[in-house]
């Protein structure tokens, strides 16, 4: 039988998804700065569900600085869709928006300075591809009824950060309830904060 690698971490750390400067930047900001993202392998998961399920109505929750809306809105790009991405915090989502126009994706996306619960209320039924979740971890449970409306029947639902102990709620309800076929996954993520983490993916049904 094969044998895995010696020290599976620094082996993999080989191979991290090479970055551009301006998320090279945004990375050294998050680390100087304390703001958790999702660091390149999350990033680059982000852009390849996205870009391999053929998305083009998607939503985020919880842009933060824009890191993760960078590596969403260049699949989306390539798709011919469009990026609606949530972040409470004015000044945060002001830098998402800064930062989107530098990456040359402001036509792509959308920045919206409100409360993410508030607006998964008014969500159309059937409205979205994909969505990424990565707000609060006590909301989670609370947004997947909405979430369940608002994403068509094989859509996709991505949810960071689910090793949290507020997302137990959600790890239950996404399990469970009717309407989700789920998986999650415990994972190293390096530069993800933090980088032993769970990810959830979820498809409608």
């Amino acid at each position: 039988m094969s044998r895995i690698v010696d020290n599976p971490e620094a082996y993999f750390l080989k191979f991290i998804p090479v970055r551009d400067d301006l998320l090279q930047r945004l990375e050294a900001e998050a680390t100087r700065e304390e703001i958790p993202i999702v660091g390149p392998v999350v990033g680059e998961l982000l852009y390849i569900l996205a870009r391999s399920s053929g998305a083009r109505r998607v939503l985020e929750l919880g842009a933060a600085t824009g890191y993760s809306a960078i590596y969403l809105a260049r699949a989306l790009a390539a798709n011919g869709g469009r990026l609606v991405t949530l972040e409470s915090n004015p000044a945060m989502a002001r830098r998402a928006e800064a930062n989107l126009r530098e990456a040359g994706l402001a036509a792509t996306v959308e920045v919206v300075c409100r409360d993410a619960l508030e607006v998964l209320a008014t969500i159309p039924a059937d409205s979205l591809d994909l969505v990424f979740m990565d707000m609060e971890k006590r909301d989670y449970a609370r947004a997947l009824p909405h979430l369940r409306r608002g994403l068509r029947v094989g859509g996709l639902l991505v949810a960071d950060n689910v090793a949290f102990q507020e997302a137990d709620d959600f790890n239950r309800g996404i399990t469970w309830e009717p309407g989700w076929r789920a998986v999650s996954l415990l994972a190293f993520l390096p530069f993800h904060s933090p980088e032993r983490d769970g990810l959830c993916l979820a498809v409608r049904v």
